[in-house]
């Protein structure tokens, strides 16, 4: 079991320099690893879709799948997230919503467990029944503290696994599952 702390801050400046960072450090996650931030990518997952439609009783299945075994970045001791304290407002881009504004905290994002097959990691998002998700998601807990006017921390216990982090901006109303920025926690760490 590994214990990660991930924080979240609202100040580009403060985030530079509170982990060693010459320059400052644009909107998105990163794996901190002695004291270098790297970017956690983002991945578009595709969704493969089962069901079957009874007497208008409509049943399904969601999964969404992501290339490659893991995400190709190890997190270690901190995730950072950089938050825009500009941007008040939840973007459209052609590949996913910006979630990283200023309003963010801790209870708009999941931690998820991802499974690795067949050279690709997925998550179930589970089965829905009329439009109504049977399946409680499966997540890492975790706690979060507010440490000053623009930080959160959040801490976790990781397994070794791959894991995602997923956001639910305030006025989409559902987890955005096709879009995840993920990590790895190696064995012996």
């Amino acid at each position: 079991m590994k214990r990660i702390t991930f924080v979240i801050v609202a100040c580009l400046t403060f985030a530079a320099a509170a982990f060693a960072q010459d320059e400052k450090l644009e909107p998105g996650i990163y794996a901190v690893i002695d004291g270098n931030a790297t970017p956690l990518s983002y991945a578009n997952g595709i969704a493969g879709n089962t069901g079957l439609n009874v007497v208008g009783v409509e049943i399904g299945k969601v999964k969404f799948s992501y290339k490659g075994e893991t995400s190709g970045v190890r997190a270690v001791d901190k995730l950072i997230m950089v938050i825009n304290p500009e941007s008040k407002n939840i973007r459209r881009t052609p590949k996913l919503y910006d979630p990283f504004i200023k309003t963010m905290t801790p209870e708009f994002i999941m931690i998820i467990p991802l499974e690795v097959a067949k050279n690709k990691r997925i998550y179930d998002e589970g089965t829905s029944v009329q439009g109504i998700n049977t399946q409680k998601h499966e997540r890492v807990e975790f706690q979060w503290e507010l440490v000053d006017e623009n930080t959160y921390e959040i801490t976790a216990d990781f397994q070794p696994g791959e894991y995602a982090i997923v956001f639910k901006p305030t006025n989409l109303g559902k987890y955005d599952f096709s879009g995840i920025y993920g990590f790895y926690v190696s064995e012996g760490e």
